[in-house]
C-alpha cells in the first residue's frame, strides 16, 4: 500500500510539472489545464484515502500493543 501511495504521489508531482510547464507557455492551453487540473484533483482524493487508511491501520496496530 505504501508503494501504491508513493506511486500516485509521483504522479501527482508529474502532473504538478506539466500545469506549471502549461502555464509558462506564451499562450497557455486552458482546456488542457482544466483537464490536468482535474486528474490532479482525483489523485490527491486518492492519496488523502491511502493516508487515512494507513494512518487508521497504525492507530489500530499501536493500541494493540
Amino acid at each position: 500500500m505504501i508503494a501504491r501511495l508513493n506511486a500516485l504521489r509521483t504522479r501527482h508531482g508529474i502532473l504538478e510539472a506539466k500545469i506549471d510547464a502549461e502555464h509558462s507557455r506564451p499562450r497557455p492551453d486552458t482546456i488542457r489545464v482544466k483537464i490536468l487540473k482535474k486528474m490532479r484533483l482525483k489523485l490527491r482524493d486518492q492519496i488523502s484515502r491511502y493516508e487515512r487508511i494507513l494512518v487508521g491501520s497504525r492507530r489500530q496496530m499501536s493500541s494493540q500493543s
